[in-house]
């Protein structure tokens, strides 16, 4: 009699404890697949937002509810889920997603960072403007020393700790192209077979997923944006 009242109350708390675990684990999943965006992040996404003709209500790093709203019209012409929220897909979407590069930050910040890192003792691996995981790995330790939230992210603080001021990582970060120079860039696209859609000197969607496709070829950070690097392996 016992064993049977044992059994009875034993299962639904093995059920529960299972249940418990498995939404630990999806939200865990869910959190890793989020990407860290800080404000200048942020800023970048409302600038690209309003270029588009998407409002934000101005460029102050602040994800308030115009820029939520904003983000939601651009989710749906895009046809994303319309949550609001900057994730992997949006900012992919919006030219700013990170593919071995950081987000916000050029290659040559990257780059910088990575001679910093070596420099103090922090092994961040040959200085090639990509934010793989080893220069990940001597981020994590060096935010670790400084007391900084652990990321192995590019964050404002950090760069701030290695001494790279923020005014020269914005700097570093790709300017807007002309209107002649993406025309450029389309024609010299669509020579070597990529598709990015009429020489129209607008920078849409076909244009910036051409641009992610030659930059992988090439071994180029992937930003979907017509940046130095890119410039210049194009001829343009």
């Amino acid at each position: 009699m016992f064993n049977i009242r044992e059994d009875f109350v034993m299962k639904p708390m093995h059920s529960l404890l299972v249940a418990a675990l498995a939404a630990t684990a999806m939200a865990t999943a869910s959190a890793a697949d989020a990407p860290f965006v800080d404000s200048q992040t942020v800023r970048q996404v409302q600038k690209t937002l309003n270029d588009r003709g998407f409002r934000t209500g101005g460029v102050d790093g602040r994800m308030g509810p115009q820029t939520q709203a904003a983000l939601v019209n651009f989710q749906r012409s895009e046809k994303l889920q319309p949550t609001g929220k900057l994730d992997r897909q949006t900012l992919a979407a919006l030219g700013l997603q990170e593919s071995g590069g950081a987000l916000g930050y050029s290659p040559e910040v990257i780059r910088k960072v990575q001679e910093t890192l070596n420099a103090r003792g922090y092994k961040a691996g040959a200085p090639n403007g990509t934010l793989g995981e080893t220069t990940r790995g001597a981020l994590r330790a060096f935010q670790k020393s400084e007391n900084i939230a652990v990321t192995g992210r590019l964050n404002s603080r950090t760069l701030s700790a290695l001494g790279i001021p923020e005014g020269a990582a914005s700097a570093g970060g790709t300017a807007p192209a002309s209107r002649d120079t993406i025309r450029e860039v389309q024609r010299k696209l669509a020579e070597r077979g990529y598709r990015p859609g009429a020489a129209d000197g607008i920078m849409g969607r076909a244009t910036r997923t051409a641009i992610m496709e030659f930059q992988r070829k090439e071994n180029l950070a992937v930003t979907g944006r017509a940046d130095r690097q890119t410039l210049e392996a194009l001829g343009v």
